[in-house]
């Protein structure tokens, strides 16, 4: 492995896989989970919302400890979405087909992280691809955070610019199936390969009609009143967007060597609340628009299939829309004998959690969760 080693702890914590605790150089083994719970008093009840409910689109309960209107704890149970994928004695590409349906939405994300992961392994050059996998990542990175913001104008009611976003939000697909031939990125990636057509993907109109509603957006006093100091978090050990927000300079883009960016501007804001994370993802679509119209890419892919038989074990780190996404593999022969994932839904489950009891009350709740970007799909995974 490059990157990473086992052994002590170094670096920032990201998250964890079912193994090991992961840090930005470090894979070490499984420390305690640190996550304490405020006790009930008298008067205090358990709220529950969920697993299946309006205004959530994964399985999830929340037990909220309220009062009566604000929200002092809340207990997550997300194993309502639990998935066991057998993967194990897989070769490599039929792993890829089952890692990149984890998360559909950032399937770019997975596939990529896995398949460098797997490069890393077994020594596979992979320099040609590096520009053209960053821009499938940023074009996914767009789609994203306009999901993202969508989630925040549903919770105001913003009906509006709720329909707008989730238009723009399919015009992005649209591009991405016209590139790639799926929306969602699947069959595109490949070990030391890509199948897609760059010349098709265009995003003058994409930043036009994002910065019309953005504007709009940002001149509407109820919106704004809705997110500022709402969901405030200030916590170091955070990852993505979330981490950015609270003006903590944490980015695999910066500091992970799987993909190497070149000019790119960090967004940060320093509140840390609701509206710091919608600023954040906000202007990473402009920034992300010129990562991608920097790399100029005009030519097209075509997957070619390669015959992998090698021995070695492998990480990858990248920036996925909502934070460090990280992958470890274990080869023999061609064939998994491991593999292990740390998805950033790991950290801001529970920066959510720690978001949400920060002086909240129940109008709130959906402001603070759409915020963090968070997929139950990815977070409640296991590798078999």
């Amino acid at each position: 492995m490059k990157y990473y080693k086992f052994g002590d702890k170094t670096g920032r914590y990201i998250g964890r896989t079912e193994k090991y605790d992961i840090y930005t150089s470090t894979i070490t083994g499984i420390g305690k989970d640190e996550d304490d719970h405020e006790e009930r008093t008298q008067g205090e009840i358990y709220f529950n919302y969920g697993p299946s409910a309006g205004g959530l689109r994964e399985s999830v309960n929340f037990r909220l400890l309220t009062p009566g209107e604000s929200i002092r704890d809340v207990i997550i149970n997300s194993g309502f979405k639990r998935r066991n994928v057998k993967i194990t004695g897989d070769s490599i590409s039929d792993a890829m087909l089952k890692v990149e349906r984890i998360n559909g939405f950032h399937s770019a994300s997975h596939s990529i992280a896995y398949a460098l992961a797997v490069e890393d392994a077994l020594n596979v050059e992979n320099g040609d691809l590096n520009d053209a996998r960053i821009v499938e990542i940023e074009l996914e990175r767009i789609r994203s955070n306009i999901d993202v913001i969508k989630g925040l104008c549903e919770s105001a009611g913003f009906a509006v610019p709720e329909k707008q976003l989730l238009l723009l939000r399919e015009e992005v697909a649209r591009i991405i199936s016209s590139a790639f031939g799926h929306r969602y990125y699947f069959s595109v990636n490949g070990i030391n390969s890509i199948d897609g057509d760059f010349s098709r993907i265009s995003l003058s109109s994409i930043e036009k009609q994002f910065r019309s509603i953005y504007n709009g957006l940002l001149s509407s006093k109820i919106f704004l009143d809705r997110l500022q100091e709402n969901g405030i978090l200030l916590n170091p050990v955070s990852s993505g967007p979330a981490a950015r927000a609270a003006n903590f300079r944490y980015d695999a883009r910066l500091d992970s060597e799987s993909l190497i960016y070149g000019k790119y501007s960090t967004v940060m804001e320093t509140s840390g609340d609701t509206f710091s994370r919608f600023l954040v993802r906000a202007e990473e679509i402009f920034e992300s628009i010129n990562i991608i119209e920097s790399y100029d890419i005009k030519k097209s892919y075509r997957k070619h299939r390669m015959e992998l038989n090698g021995t070695g074990e492998g990480t990858a780190r990248i920036e996925s829309p909502a934070g460090d996404l990280f992958y470890y593999v274990n080869i023999n022969e061609g064939r998994l004998i491991d593999i292990q994932m740390c998805s950033p839904s790991y950290l801001n489950m529970r920066n959510f959690r720690y978001g949400l009891k920060s002086g909240n009350i129940f109008t709130d709740f959906f402001f603070v969760w759409e915020s963090f970007g968070i997929w139950i799909s990815e977070l409640e995974v296991g590798f078999q």
